[in-house]
Order: C-alpha cells, then structure tokens, then sequence
C-alpha cells in the first residue's frame, strides 16, 4: 500500500506542477497583455476589494472542504450538507456585502469600488453551486480531470479578459471574465462526474464538521486580513496608482511562490491524510516534498529578483517601473511561502486545527506588529518587513511541525541549505553576466540561460539528490520519448 501510495503522491505532484505551471505560463502572458491595456489604478481597484472578499470566501467555505477531504469515511450525506451549507452561507453573505458596497467605496474615495462589490458579490455566490464538485476530485485524487478543467476554464476566461481590455472595458476586463468561468467549470465538472451533491441536510454532520472547520475557518479570515492589510493601508493612505505599483510587484513575486503553495496544497493534504497515523511514512514523505518544493521555487525566485528591471520594462513596459523594487524585496518574502504552507498543511493533517488556529493567531500578531513598525517609514520599509516577518513566521511553523512528526526547525534547514546555496551562488552569477550587457532583452535571454544552466550543472556536480529525484519523478511520469532526454542529463 505504501509503495502505491507514494507513487500516487509523486505521481500527482508532478502532474500538478506541469499543469500548474503551463497555467502559469499562460496567465503570465495574459497579465502582460492587460497590464499593456490597462492602468496601474485598475489594478489598485481590485486590490482595495480584495480584504473584503478574502474574509467573505473565508466565511463561505468556514473549513468545511477541508473537513470533507479529511473524513475517511465520508457519505453522500456529507456532500451534500457542505453543499447546502456553502451555498446558503454565500447568499447571506453576498447580501451582506451589497449593503456595504457604499460603505466601502466611502471608506477609499472611489465611487467605481460600489459596483465592482456588487458584481463581485454576485460571481462568489454563483460559485458556491460548484465547490463540492471541485472537493469531490480532489478527494479522489483525480488531478488528472481537475487539471483538465483548470487548463480550458484559465484559457478561455483568458482569452475573454483580453478581448474586454483590448475593448476598453478598463477594470471591468478583470471581473467579467469571472462568469465564464464558473458556468465553464460548472458544466466540465457534470461532463466528468456525472453527480450532484443533492440537497439533504443532516445537523449531526454539520456540527462534526463545523468543530473541526471553524478553527479553520479563524484561520483563514485571519490569514485573509493579514494578506490583504498592506493593500488596505496603502488603499487608504495612497492612491490607486501607487496600490496598483504595489500589487504589481507583489503579484508577480507571489506568482511562482503562491502556485507552488496551492499545488502543494492541493496534492499533500489528502495524501498525507492518508498515512496521517503513519508518522514515519508521513515524515519521509513531508520531507521530500520540503525539499522538492525548494529546489524548484527558490532559483526562480532568485531569477527574478536580479532580472526584475529588465523584465518590467520588457514585458509591461516602462509605465510600471515603480513597482520593480517592490518585486525585488517581496521576491524573498514569498519564497518561504510554500515552506510555510507545508507546515501549517501538517497541523491540518494531524486534525491539529485548534494548534492551527493558535499558531495564525500568534503569525499574524507578530506580522501587524511588523507592519506597524514599518508604516511611518514608507512603503518601501513596508516590504523589508515582510522579508522579516516570512522569516519569523518558519521558526514558529517549524517548531509545531517539530513537535508532531520530529521535522523541526533546524532538521528542515539541513534539508533545504544545499538549495539556499545553489541559489544564491546562481543568483550572484546572474548578476554579474547582466551587468555586462546594456539591452533588456538580451539581459532576460543571457540571464535566464545562465541561470538554469548554472544551477542544474552545479546541482549534477555536487550531487543533489534533490536533481536526482526531480530527474527520476519525470522520468516516472513523462512519455517515454522524453524520458531518453533525461537519462543524459
């Protein structure tokens, strides 16, 4: 069973990378297109929402999927019951935000953000019919389909985004596209399965999970707060263009950090819930994802610090080079972020949400205080803080996960310094070949090259085990002409 399971889990993470990541690619290359057509304030729009509806999904959701992929034994009855629970907690909560809507769009000056909430309210209770579907895959681990589905709805609201920004539709490119999608997936997750959550109703069921997802649920309004204050300070105290700057930078730092977090995600919690009574297999298996995780976020994460100039002006063009220090800074924030999201997944695993629910508590505290050392110092001084505060968020990760299965702090660095070095030596590398060469494109094409490059032969010559095992995951799980391209390597 364990050999099976541990190919299921390698096998899932990989095809959940090259999917995840050929969906990445694809809306990196729409966020160029729009970010040619649009405005930095139309970005700053979207982001002023983005706390309100964070803590609004949060509260929809109340950990009730996680619940679900958790419970071993769940039955029809289950399903439903978090449908019906998603659905009617999304209507009222929608209600609620409509009534705000003024409210909100007082709060920032911007009489545009009274309509934005009102649709938006509109797409978040439309997309609570198909939440179950989506959980019920997961469960399943049929990563396969549910990828399949993510590749046609991302391309084709993709596409429609673009076609609105090239119309002129401003920020409304960003938000229409959203029906699309839900009506997409609804339909793809009904080709697929073939099965609907019905509507029965057990209270039984509904308090078993609601002891388990509440703390969950804490957590991630918490989470939702915390990730969306530096928007809603710098909303409220600067413009929308300098917020627009900020989310810019921001986003594309979160872009390789953030996609491998969710992947992981999506992947590591129902296998490890499967072997959560293991902590031996459940420690080898936790470990090499860490690792796995690392080698591939923390190179790209050096990349684009040192080619962060360059790219902006290539790709979306001088308009937005304010914000290329903030990409630069937050590139070493975020890079711990699926480091971060692997030890709070275990708490989850372990059925631990009350641990869990403290240890936000405890992060986000220490964050805002952070983040209120560093407000009267500027924006800039803003983002130095999120380095630090990243950094104190996985000594206080670490020592939980330390505690339940004997990966602590000082035993995950062990495993993750080799990388930490190839990186920064690549980076540096990086740095110095560019700094030759005067034209952007050419500093993007040598910079990329040399880097990749770099880091894999250094990685063959000092024997990594963590090439080795990437090289044996592909070889696993990619066509069989592929796989004599990497018994060279």
């Amino acid at each position: 069973m364990s050999e099976s399971l541990s190919q299921k889990t390698f096998s899932g993470l990989v095809w959940t990378f090259l999917e995840t990541f050929s969906l990445q690619g694809f809306g990196f290359v729409q966020g160029i297109i729009l970010a040619r057509y649009l405005m930095p304030s139309d970005y700053g729009l979207i982001a002023m929402t983005g706390v309100f509806f964070a803590i609004s999904y949060a509260l929809v959701d109340a950990g009730f999927t996680s619940a679900l992929i958790r419970n071993n034994g769940r039955e029809d009855i289950d399903y439903s019951t978090v449908y019906v629970t998603n659905v009617v907690l999304s209507f009222l909560i929608s209600v609620v935000l409509c009534f705000c809507a003024s409210l909100i769009a007082d709060f920032y000056h911007e009489p545009l953000l009274e309509q934005i909430v009102y649709v938006n309210a509109l797409l978040m209770f439309l997309g609570s019919f198909i939440a179950v579907q989506g959980a019920r895959m997961t469960i399943h681990l049929d990563f396969k389909r549910k990828s399949r589905i993510n590749i046609v709805t991302t391309i084709i609201t993709g596409l429609i985004s673009i076609v609105l920004a090239i119309l002129e539709f401003g920020v409304w490119s960003l938000i229409y596209p959203n029906f699309a999608m839900i009506l997409i997936k609804g339909v793809l997750y009904w080709h697929y399965q073939h099965w609907f959550p019905g509507i029965k109703f057990s209270w039984d069921i509904y308090k078993k999970y609601f002891s388990y997802g509440s703390n969950l649920m804490l957590s991630s309004i918490l989470n939702a707060i915390y990730a969306n204050v530096y928007s809603l300070v710098i909303g409220k105290y600067y413009s929308a263009a300098n917020l627009g700057y900020y989310s810019k930078g921001q986003g594309y730092a979160a872009l390789p950090a953030t996609t491998v977090s969710r992947m992981l995600l999506n992947v590591s919690f129902p296998i490890l819930s499967k072997v959560q009574d293991d902590n031996n297999r459940l420690q080898v298996i936790y470990r090499k994802m860490i690792r796995t995780s690392a080698y591939i976020v923390f190179p790209i994460m050096m990349l684009v610090a040192v080619l962060a100039r360059p790219l902006v002006v290539v790709l979306i063009t001088e308009k937005w080079l304010n914000s290329v220090v903030y990409l630069q800074i937050l590139c070493f924030a975020m890079m711990w972020d699926p480091i971060n999201a692997l030890n709070l997944n275990l708490l989850m695993v372990k059925g631990k949400s009350n641990l869990f629910l403290r240890l936000e508590i405890a992060r986000k505290i220490i964050g805002v205080l952070v983040l209120c050392v560093t407000i009267p110092m500027g924006v800039l001084a803003m983002c130095y803080g999120q380095v630090v505060a990243s950094l104190l968020f996985l000594v206080i990760n670490t020592y939980y996960t330390g505690k339940l299965i004997n990966v602590g702090f000082f035993r995950q660095m062990k495993d993750l310094f080799p990388t930490i070095c190839y990186s920064f030596t690549m980076g540096g590398v990086v740095f110095l070949f560019i700094s030759l060469i005067p034209t952007d494109y050419i500093q993007i094409l040598i910079g990329v090259i040399v880097g990749v490059v770099f880091y894999l032969l250094l990685s063959k010559m000092l024997h990594s085990r963590d090439y080795y095992n990437m090289l044996e995951l592909l070889a696993q799980n990619l066509p069989s002409k592929m796989k004599w391209v990497l018994s060279k390597m």
